[in-house]
């Protein structure tokens, strides 16, 4: 995995409530929780993407930070405009300086986050850093 990573979910925007509380459900095992954004400064560095929120999780123990949005945004525009299909993204960061990173750990963990979403996914890009 490269430190950002951008996965879409092929389901429909109706599942929602289905990624999110299979993720939770899962991340409840480690005494974890996704939280969801909807802070108007939260949402405003996501513009020109206009969301009325997102989910996110950041693991210091993994040095991970992952958060949850609709590909297609209040305003109808998109995220992905070349993968319609794909209705949530997921961008996942790895810190590869965090003190806890651990390769084979960290990237378990964010695998097994996609894996609990419970639909088929792919990778949409990859990149060293923002």
């Amino acid at each position: 995995m490269k430190p950002i990573t951008i996965y879409g979910f092929q389901c429909s925007k109706k599942d929602e409530k289905i990624i999110v509380k299979r993720i939770n459900d899962y991340l409840a095992v480690q005494d974890r929780t996704m939280s969801k954004a909807k802070n108007k400064s939260l949402l405003n560095a996501r513009l020109p993407l206009v969301l009325t929120h997102f989910y996110w999780n950041l693991n210091k123990s993994k040095g991970t930070w992952f958060e949850i949005f609709p590909n297609e945004d209040a305003e109808g525009k998109y995220y992905n405009e070349k993968n319609k299909d794909f209705a949530w993204i997921i961008i996942t960061r790895i810190d590869l300086m965090h003190p806890m990173y651990e390769k084979f750990s960290t990237e378990s963990f964010l695998t097994e986050i996609l894996n609990a979403a419970g639909f088929e996914y792919f990778i949409l890009d990859e990149k060293e850093e923002d």
